[in-house]
């Protein structure tokens, strides 16, 4: 069973729960950018959370599937999707399990609500292993992990081992879809009082450079002299590196092992996923909170 890309969108990748075990070696992690939505996609169709999904990046693929195969479609919302089986296309939800016939073919098209969204399929996208994941490592084409989906591509999907499909759950939050909660890191004491208070109030926006890698932000710059004289150290996604130009860098899924910036704070864990769906000049706010209180959010999840 496979699907074939005939169009893979602005930029789409198959992507799983990541490439552990290997960024001693400078291996990112990798895998899918908004893990939220990926896991929801397979929780819906009853796959394994380790299912491999396609992740698409504004602008959705077109796929023709040689096979009956159930779908789901979730993360950034694809209002213009359907399926056209050849005698009319239908329209498809968001975040609901739908069925694609045989010698039909899904037309994803612009996301909206978000810059990401993943196409998951019933028994998962079987691409093969490499370092123990499926992940595209797209940021780094050069590296041999994978690439950005091509035109022509065949994609093998497994076996399904579907019995039901499961009840959507949509838990409510109040924060704001542009707010990201952050905790001090390691180099926090490192800038100034004013420095500190800047990043939680200050208005950014996202750069168009942004990428799997890392989320460039401008139009906020922190004042004043940065901390220049700093030792490579570890790095993981989610660390807000601050270059000498005062625009942070968040780091993606992609992003670098090890770095040489300071790291003024850390995104907590929940909200990594989040930093997905941020589009080029989207608003982003910081929010300071205690890792006491990240930790609460952690344990309350798991």
């Amino acid at each position: 069973m496979s699907l074939v890309v005939l169009n893979p969108g602005l930029q789409s990748s198959v992507q799983d729960l990541g490439r552990t075990g290997f960024r001693q070696y400078g291996v990112p992690v990798s895998g899918a950018f908004d893990m939220h939505a990926h896991e929801l996609g397979n929780h819906l169709l009853g796959n394994s959370p380790g299912c491999a999904s396609i992740e698409m990046t504004l602008i959705g693929g077109d796929y023709y599937f040689n096979e009956n195969v159930r779908a789901c479609l979730c993360g950034a919302r694809a209002p213009d999707a359907v399926v056209d089986d050849g005698s009319g296309a239908k329209p498809v939800p968001h975040q609901q399990v739908f069925s694609v016939n045989a010698k039909s073919v899904l037309r994803v098209g612009a996301l909206r609500d978000g810059a990401r969204g993943y196409l998951c399929v019933s028994g998962g996208i079987e691409t093969q292993l490499l370092l123990g994941s499926r992940s595209a490592l797209v940021s780094i084409p050069d590296a041999g992990l994978g690439r950005a989906l091509k035109k022509g591509d065949e994609i093998p999907i497994g076996e399904s081992t579907h019995v039901r499909e499961i009840p959507l759950q949509v838990a409510s939050s109040a924060l704001k879809r542009n707010v990201i909660r952050i905790v001090p890191s390691h180099h926090t004491d490192l800038f100034t009082v004013d420095q500190i208070d800047h990043i939680g109030r200050a208005a950014y926006r996202v750069g168009s450079k942004s990428n799997r890698a890392g989320i460039r932000l401008d139009a906020g710059s922190l004042c004043g002299s940065i901390p220049s004289r700093i030792e490579s150290v570890a790095t993981l996604p989610g660390y807000v590196q601050v270059p000498p130009d005062g625009n942070p860098i968040v780091l993606g899924v992609d992003g670098p092992t090890t770095g040489g910036y300071p790291v003024i704070a850390c995104v907590i864990e929940r909200d990594v996923s989040r930093l997905a769906q941020f589009s080029p000049n989207d608003r982003v706010e910081f929010e300071w909170i205690t890792h006491e209180q990240a930790r609460a959010m952690y344990e309350g999840e798991s």
